[in-house]
């Protein structure tokens, strides 16, 4: 009876349909000043694929609300300016969506703002706001998961993990250190075979066999190629952690190993 009973409630459970999410309608980001009317669209579609990734609404996008109430119908429910309130719970009693993205991209001399707000129509009062300002319109758009979260009040997106960029680091850094160290005692070995050959000119009959110096330059020269190589490894994996480096707004570090001088530079643009 009882073996019954919980398989009874284990196919209830796995009957029961998952619960329904709210509908959101996203609307065309408004054009402010020094704004084409042409970018917004671009990006409201970017704005409206990051809502639906983010998975907490059932999205009405504004080509959506383009196809379900026709263009008449949108311009009247839009371009009523007197209630603005009224005009958005009439628009979201339209579309069946209980709430309505809006926001606006701007530029302001040099920068660009995007601003966002979420009204609950079924309150009457916004349930998020978020405002961004950035150097351009791609990281305004690698923002978006934050911006997203911010306005329409759901859980921020989950910080992304730093561990391969640290790990290339440390072992980067590790390789480097090894390099120079291998490389200084190479020279220090070095200047010491130089030192005792040039002494031994001096002083006849000191020096050892001419196959051992051969020896010795030719152990001292892979220990040079051996520290040289491990150096060039430890700045690769360097630059490699610090270009995966995740930024605050998603991007990374753009970088560039060169040749400088007699070595390698590292070149680039931090956000």
């Amino acid at each position: 009876m009882l073996i019954a009973t919980a398989l009874s409630l284990s196919v209830s459970l796995a009957a029961a349909p998952a619960p329904e999410r709210p509908k959101l309608a996203v609307l065309e980001l408004s054009a402010g000043a020094g704004v084409e009317a042409s970018l917004t669209g671009p990006f409201t579609d970017a704005l409206t694929a990051e809502v639906q990734a983010r998975g907490y609404f059932e999205v009405i996008s504004s080509r959506d609300i383009q196809t379900l109430l026709g263009l008449e119908r949108q311009k009247q429910l839009l371009g009523c300016a007197d209630d603005a309130q009224s005009c958005m719970a009439e628009l979201s009693g339209a579309l069946g969506a209980r709430f309505v993205l809006t926001g606006s991209l701007a530029k302001l001399g040099d920068a660009w703002q995007l601003t966002l707000s979420t009204l609950d129509t079924k309150k009457a009062q916004p349930i998020g706001r978020a405002t961004r300002i950035a150097k351009d319109v791609e990281a305004l758009r690698r923002g978006l998961p934050s911006s997203v979260a911010e306005a329409t009040a759901t859980p921020p997106p989950t910080p992304p993990s730093r561990a391969l960029p640290i790990t290339l680091l440390a072992t980067g850094a590790g390789a480097a250190l090894f390099g120079l160290t291998w490389g200084a005692l190479a020279l220090t070995q070095q200047a010491q075979l130089s030192a005792t050959l040039d002494a031994g000119a001096d002083t006849p009959g000191v020096l050892s066999t001419r196959a051992t110096y051969e020896q010795q330059v030719a152990s001292l020269t892979t220990q040079k190629w051996v520290a040289l190589g491990t150096l060039l490894a430890g700045a690769a994996l360097i630059t490699s952690g610090l270009l995966l480096w995740p930024a605050d707004d998603g991007g990374g570090a753009r970088l560039s190993l060169v040749p400088f001088g007699a070595g390698l530079g590292v070149v680039g643009v931090w956000p």
